[in-house]
């Protein structure tokens, strides 16, 4: 059969094509193979959905201790102020620079802007639950915008074993989402490309889709029933009515494909086209102020730029618990799945056990069998039988230690998952002493202060870093911003920031807490120094105080510890060269009364008494 050459065309092989598919395509079976069962149980017992039914009776209840345990934990992370700031890791910046604090007043803004409080609580909540979360981070305008998938949304290279492998050559991440049908098409950006004959007007940012019907597929044809089912897994409208986008990030390039038949777009990473650009202006500015020519500065930039230029992979993610080999991470429900389930069966038995009590079964002599479909559980039927033809069967007798196995059940989560009941407001006052509570909390608290640390190493610290190259990138002019913690006003120097190659991230509690332990120090430092006569208080009063009392403004320190006129205690003379005695009287005092001799001295109780 004869093939068009327009088909011939379009089946030809497209290698960028090829290799974004095979990238996602690596990713998907092997998180399909190891994750994606684990990510579907955990979902539904979450949502009180039974996964091991091992018994089936009347009652088909959900005990939800999933549920209650996920969300006590997500409540008390979020307690934890679970912000970030900036915390320079180069011993020439110290965190209370200028720099890092106005760098720690954008991110403020920019948190409640795009409301990152959301993302983290969402963020937290889904990786309780499945063990990961994935994040995008983009920069749109003059600001971030950070965006949350589903683990089963996003792509990973299944070879890292560490995040800061994504920002090396050959290693890759991405996402996967859906748009309604030719929603990408009529999409404009502004071109960016100084070279480009369109620089600073709108294009469109994605090419036209040469199959513009159909649903998605591979390259090569219709997909089967098995890729049909995976593709559209997650779709809203279905395949008539939505597009699937595939968009792959290494830190070279970016492809989007639509639909795993087109390659839409096919770019160099926008993060390292905006470095080489910044780069060649900085190497060729500093050439023509070495007086190179024009020229030979243009080529020396361009070489220098395109050699150092480097891109960002900008997703990072949230982990639970992290095993040493591996990228993905395990669920809190992980491990007690089969528990939660055991719990609930066992409650079923008892709800089955009590019907059989209140509504027990009835054997009917087979003589009248011709009557049983009259037979009702209606208290006021009249059978015509004689009696003992229909009579109840006694169900066997409810083992007394059932309800202390469903107990234990339910002790062995909470010790699993160390969300004990009295973090849940649920322990009754009467079955702990106020001793044990407190070992329960803090053992609670313990946890949930480990996952903190953890979120604060890993996806933090990596959202944070994220952060840092596209405020150098992009934030180009001095900002005034407000110093989080009442810190005042503050100057954002791009040229300043540009220097910081390495930043810690820090949660705003563990921030405050360490200048709570700062300003206490401080504190005590002012109380020992101020009692000693010999130290200058003015001194004392303009060096600790600010620090020890950072919450006030200087203007109102120096009003408060500023004596009015007239106002003070006289200083006394202390002996010494300039011929005071120690103990005199100042000039012009009436003079001390004479010493009264022991001998004619009386007894206190006697002058008292009379």
């Amino acid at each position: 059969m004869a093939v068009s050459n327009d088909n011939s065309q379009a089946d030809k092989s497209d290698p960028a094509l090829d290799k974004a598919l095979k990238r996602f395509k690596d990713s998907w079976d092997y998180s399909q193979k190891n994750w994606h069962d684990k990510w579907d149980r955990d979902n539904k017992l979450y949502d009180n959905e039974r996964v091991y039914a091992w018994y089936e009776g009347v009652t088909n209840t959900f005990v939800p201790m999933v549920f209650s345990t996920i969300e006590t934990m997500v409540a008390a992370f979020n307690n934890a102020s679970t912000r970030f700031q900036f915390k320079s890791s180069d011993p020439r910046m110290g965190q209370s620079s200028d720099t890092i604090k106005a760098a720690n007043g954008l991110i403020e803004e920019w948190w409640d802007e795009d409301q990152w409080d959301l993302i983290v609580e969402e963020g937290g909540r889904e990786t309780f639950i499945t063990g990961m979360a994935g994040n995008m981070v983009s920069w749109e305008g003059d600001h971030p915008h950070v965006e949350s998938y589903a683990m089963r949304d996003m792509i990973v290279d299944p070879t890292i074993k560490h995040p800061a492998q994504l920002q090396t050559p050959g290693h890759y991440a991405g996402r996967r989402y859906f748009v309604r049908k030719g929603e990408l098409d009529d999409y404009e950006v502004v071109d960016t490309d100084p070279d480009s004959k369109t620089h600073g007007e709108l294009i469109p940012r994605y090419k036209k889709s040469k199959h513009d019907t159909g649903g998605a597929g591979s390259n090569m044809g219709q997909e089967s029933d098995k890729e049909s089912k995976e593709i559209w897994s997650g779709s809203v409208l279905g395949r008539a009515d939505e597009d699937e986008i595939i968009e792959i990030w290494d830190v070279d390039r970016v492809v989007t494909v639509k639909n795993r038949k087109d390659v839409i777009e096919d770019v160099v990473n926008p993060y390292k086209q905006r470095h080489e650009f910044l780069m060649k202006q900085k190497y060729l500015n500093a050439n023509l102020e070495a007086s190179m020519d024009l020229e030979a500065a243009e080529k020396d930039a361009n070489s220098r730029s395109k050699s150092e230029a480097k891109g960002v992979v900008p997703f990072f993610f949230f982990r639970n618990y992290r095993r040493l080999s591996l990228f993905y991470a395990k669920s809190e429900i992980d491990s007690i799945a089969k528990e939660q389930e055991l719990l609930n069966d066992m409650t079923n038995m008892e709800s089955d056990y009590i019907i059989r009590q209140l509504s027990p079964q009835r054997e009917l002599e087979p003589k009248y069998s011709d009557f049983i479909d009259l037979v009702n559980n209606d208290p006021d039927t009249t059978y015509p039988f004689p009696p003992g033809t229909l009579v109840n069967i006694q169900p066997p007798v409810l083992q007394s230690n059932s309800f202390n196995n469903r107990l234990n059940l339910k002790n062995e989560i909470r010790e699993t998952t160390a969300i004990d009941q009295v973090a849940k407001g649920a322990q009754n006052t009467a079955d702990a002493t106020a001793t044990e509570v407190r070992a329960q909390l803090n053992q609670t608290g313990q946890r949930i202060q480990s996952k903190a640390r953890i979120f604060e190493k890993d996806g933090f610290y990596w959202w944070g870093w994220i952060l840092m190259k596209m405020m150098q990138l992009y934030v180009d002019e001095p900002l005034a911003v407000e110093v989080p913690g009442g810190g005042g006003m503050a100057v954002f120097d791009p040229a300043k920031f540009a220097e910081v190659d390495r930043v810690s991230v820090q949660l705003d509690v563990d921030a405050a807490s360490k200048q709570e332990e700062e300003r206490q120090a401080y504190l005590t430092a002012y109380q020992i120094l101020i009692q000693d006569p010999t130290n200058n208080p003015e001194e004392i009063k303009r060096r600790i105080l600010p620090k020890a009392l950072p919450k006030l403004d200087q203007e109102d320190l120096d009003a408060i510890t500023t004596p009015a006129p007239g106002q003070g205690l006289p200083q006394l003379p202390m002996g010494g060269p300039q011929g005071a005695m120690a103990g005199a009287p100042p000039e012009g005092a009436p003079p001390a009364p004479a010493a009264v001799p022991p001998e004619v001295a009386q007894p206190v109780e006697e002058v008292v008494n009379g």
